[in-house]
């Protein structure tokens, strides 16, 4: 009787350590959410894209490329009215989805220079405790680490 109790339990224990691994393969874990956005297409224009210069010497996180500050301003492709959280004629700093600048080879991959212009979405928050604002560009994928990686 002890025994199959023991058995028993043991069974049980293995069905609960399964539980996170089963959880995850229903789907992608969300984070800050469920958020909604709506979403607000125009294009991006670069305005500048030059060597990044740190505020201080300490400031920033080292690169093993030389880092670049790539500014744009966004244009909607409708007016956009009553929103809050949108600012008309605003100059934007572009990173890496983990923040960090770009370099010179990420640039010239995705064609950014000064001047140049891109698809790009403004998705505004509407509903969760993600990111308020989030720029979207359909054509470059900013989780791009090649430099970082240093795999092409």
């Amino acid at each position: 009787m002890l025994r199959s109790c023991l058995l028993l339990l043991s069974a049980v224990l293995a069905a609960f350590a399964c539980l996170p691994a089963l959880a995850q393969a229903a789907g992608p874990e969300r984070v800050g959410g469920p958020c909604r956005y709506e979403s607000y297409p125009g294009t991006a224009t670069f305005v500048d894209v030059k060597a990044w210069q740190p505020d201080s010497p300490t400031a920033g996180v080292p690169t093993p490329y030389p880092p670049l500050a790539m500014t744009f301003q966004f244009v909607p492709n409708q007016p956009i009215t009553d929103e809050p959280l949108y600012k008309q004629d605003v100059v934007h700093t572009f990173t890496l989805i983990n923040s960090m600048p770009p370099g010179p080879r990420f640039a010239a991959k995705y064609g950014i220079k000064a001047g140049a212009v891109m698809p790009c979405e403004l998705r505004v928050i509407r509903e969760g405790t993600c990111t308020p604002t989030v720029f979207e560009f359909p054509g470059i994928d900013r989780a791009d680490y090649f430099e970082l990686t240093g795999k092409p």
